[in-house]
């Protein structure tokens, strides 16, 4: 077994351990804010993703008329998807990191505020603002990969050895 697989096994043992380590309260409190922020559905847009991929290749490949087979295939890659990042899957992993961040009055804190009008709405907008902001933010990238390219290109060419004719120093 190599060290990375015996290092993640040791850590995946360890974790009922960290939720151990935490008070009862504090777990409980990170439970009600992950329900709160409807963490379960955290993977939800990971398998629409997947479905929309088996679709598109489905259609490419000129699948018409057989149905059934993407309809397998999907099903198939939910399995793979639900035995590693369902709710149950996710759970004991976020917890901890919650408790690992947050102390129980934090979580409290951040569930009062939550419960709250302004709460509320941050927890309703902020899928929709998260995906706005990483659009902007590829459509910026996009603008200055060009720029960033041409300055990577620069370099390598200022690193590259010279001709054959010049001397080596």
């Amino acid at each position: 077994m190599s060290f990375c697989r015996a290092l993640g096994a040791a850590l995946l043992l360890s974790l009922p351990s960290v939720l151990q380590a935490a008070e009862p309260a504090h777990v409980a409190a990170a439970e009600r804010f992950l329900q709160l922020a409807h963490a379960d559905q955290l993977a939800t847009p990971v398998y629409a993703q997947v479905q929309q991929a088996f679709a598109q290749r489905f259609a490419e490949g000129g699948g018409a008329g057989r149905e059934a087979l993407l309809e397998s295939y999907q099903a198939k890659a939910n399995a793979a998807l639900d035995s590693r990042i369902s709710w149950k899957e996710l759970k004991p992993q976020m917890l901890a990191l919650y408790t690992d961040t947050f102390s129980q009055q934090e979580l409290e804190e951040l569930i009062r505020f939550y419960q709250s009008p302004l709460g509320a709405k941050v927890l309703q907008k902020m899928p929709m603002l998260s995906a706005e902001s990483a659009r902007v933010t590829q459509e910026r990238v996009l603008e200055v990969a060009p720029e960033v390219n041409r300055l990577l290109n620069q370099m390598s060419a200022e690193l590259a050895p010279k001709s054959a004719e010049e001397p080596v120093r």
